[in-house]
């Protein structure tokens, strides 16, 4: 999904990208999404409410595309089929509120494609989840775990190659050239001191 994200909106990844290509990325989202959504009822859930609240509370723009707007047909159509009330725990509502206020502050303090501070932001994000994952209680929620985690760091290459490519491109100042030294110029004519001592050395010899 993130490497689709990026072939919409980043400029030096989109001018690589045959629609051939986005057609197969778009399949295997959906494939992808489905066996996911089967083996796990919750990520259709935390997709269809989190980016709906996501498109409500920040970003206008988040569904701007038809195939964002399947996603989230098909992201309700996978809730209704998988859902189990059986497996409603908190672990949904916290993946819920995190998956929100996480596109809430991104969107809102990092609004940019690509930038050293959501490079940053984003590493920040894997370093805690990664530090998450070390507790015994995230064992059940690994799967929801590693899709945040997975999207990061996917993110972040993408993100710097951007960035390089910016730096690359930016024009290289000329270096002044530097200016010859002046060298102060000798006079060749005695100075007026040494001339009155001339003048007077003569008078005195004559004395």
């Amino acid at each position: 999904m993130k490497i689709y994200d990026d072939m919409e909106d980043n400029p030096l990844i989109a001018q690589y990208c045959s629609s051939q290509f986005m057609e197969i990325i778009k399949v295997l989202i959906i494939a992808s999404f489905t066996y996911a959504s089967v083996h796990n009822m919750n990520f259709p859930i935390i997709i269809f409410i989190g980016d709906y609240l996501h498109y409500m509370m920040s970003d206008d723009t988040a569904l701007s595309t038809d195939f964002y707007h399947a996603g989230m047909i098909l992201a309700l159509l996978l809730s209704i089929i998988t859902f189990d009330v059986s497996k409603l725990g908190m672990g949904l509502i916290l993946s819920i509120f995190g998956f929100t206020l996480y596109a809430y502050l991104d969107h809102t303090f990092f609004p940019e494609e690509y930038s050293w501070k959501k490079i940053i932001w984003r590493s920040l994000w894997i370093i805690g989840i990664l530090v998450l994952l070390q507790f015994p209680m995230s064992i059940p929620y690994y799967d929801l775990m590693f899709f945040p985690l997975g999207y990061c760091m996917i993110s972040i290459p993408l993100m710097l190659c951007a960035q390089w490519n910016e730096i690359s491109k930016e024009p290289k100042e000329p270096k002044e050239p530097k200016e010859p030294k002046e060298f102060k110029e000798t006079s060749k004519e005695p100075s007026q001191d040494a001339s009155e001592k001339d003048t007077r050395l003569p008078m005195e010899s004559s004395t």
